[in-house]
């Protein structure tokens, strides 16, 4: 018997989702998104240090995330948490974090490919899964009106308490993206999204949601891990290894994903980064049925019909 393969059944049906060309020098892009965060130091020694010790205290790290999963379950994730990005409060006050400066670095990269404004000034974004808010503070700091939804509870504790000592007005939903949330279709005039949807079990719903929050004209830029080399087009991990890692995409299958979500094929960009992970782009010109509803995980919603 022929080993089988993770291969697509006509090759004649794949699509090449361009990558965008930089529009920008990195450097510049990496300016700019610096200084949409300065917006959020201080040079008044005495709130730095008042607002750092105060996050630092109310929200400490448990444990580095290597450690965590080589005694915890999957289980265990609503328990568990450390700082998300690195924060400058401001001088020389930094809470460090797990994530470091990857929301500088995604952002900074997204800008610079034409994927992310730089300017975004006036624009309803919704920034889903922001952990301790590092990217929702950049969006903010750009010029966005911020609603950012988390469903891990500490994380979205942290960042609603970080936001409120800080003068952020981004507002922080604790839910999970699949709940049930109809009064937000057509929202938004950006949806942002890093490194989640391989955390997730449904990436199709999972995205045929934010397709149906945005509005005409808006747009979706997704961050993920990916998978790499020739032999397959999506990988599975599944709770049998830790991190709480489900599908892992190529460039196609991400591709897809948006396709099917609703996105016309030639609204879709798809770049892979340095570090292999990728960067999927995509802008909603209309609203639209979904393409396929056989199999849907949500038969007779309103999310069929984007009505």
């Amino acid at each position: 018997m022929q080993p089988r393969t993770n291969r697509i059944r006509n090759p004649d049906t794949v699509t090449s989702f361009c990558a965008p060309e930089p529009i920008m020098r990195l450097a510049e892009a990496r300016t700019r998104v610096s200084a949409a965060l300065s917006r959020w130091k201080t040079d008044d020694p005495s709130l730095a240090n008042r607002v750092a010790d105060a996050i630092a205290q109310e929200f400490p790290d448990q444990a580095p995330p290597d450690s965590f999963w080589d005694t915890a379950s999957s289980s265990a994730f609503r328990d568990f948490f450390v700082w998300g990005h690195d924060h400058d409060f401001g001088c020389g006050r930094v809470r460090t974090g797990a994530m470091s400066t990857r929301h500088l670095e995604i952002t900074a990269e997204a800008m610079q490919h034409g994927l992310l404004p730089a300017d975004l000034s006036g624009a309803g974004v919704l920034d889903v899964g922001c952990w301790s808010g590092g990217d929702a503070l950049v969006l903010e700091g750009l010029g966005a009106r911020v609603t950012a939804i988390e469903e891990h509870p500490i994380a979205a504790k942290a960042a609603k308490r970080l936001f409120e000592l800080i003068g952020s007005s981004t507002q922080v939903i604790e839910s999970s993206l699949y709940a049930e949330r109809g009064d937000w279709a057509q929202s938004f005039d950006q949806v942002y999204c890093s490194g989640v949807i391989y955390h997730v079990t449904d990436p199709l719903l999972f995205t045929r949601i934010l397709f149906a929050y945005l509005k005409p004209g808006g747009s979706l830029l997704l961050e993920t891990k990916a998978l790499t080399g020739a032999d397959g087009l999506c990988d599975y991990s599944g709770t049998m290894e830790k991190g709480w890692n489900w599908y892992a995409p190529d460039e196609i299958v991400l591709g897809r994903w948006l396709v099917d979500a609703g996105f016309d094929p030639a609204q879709v960009q798809v770049l892979r980064r340095a570090n292999g992970r990728l960067l999927g782009w995509a802008r909603k010109m209309a609203p639209s049925a979904l393409r396929e509803t056989a199999g849907f995980s949500r038969p007779g919603s309103w999310l069929e019909q984007e009505v």
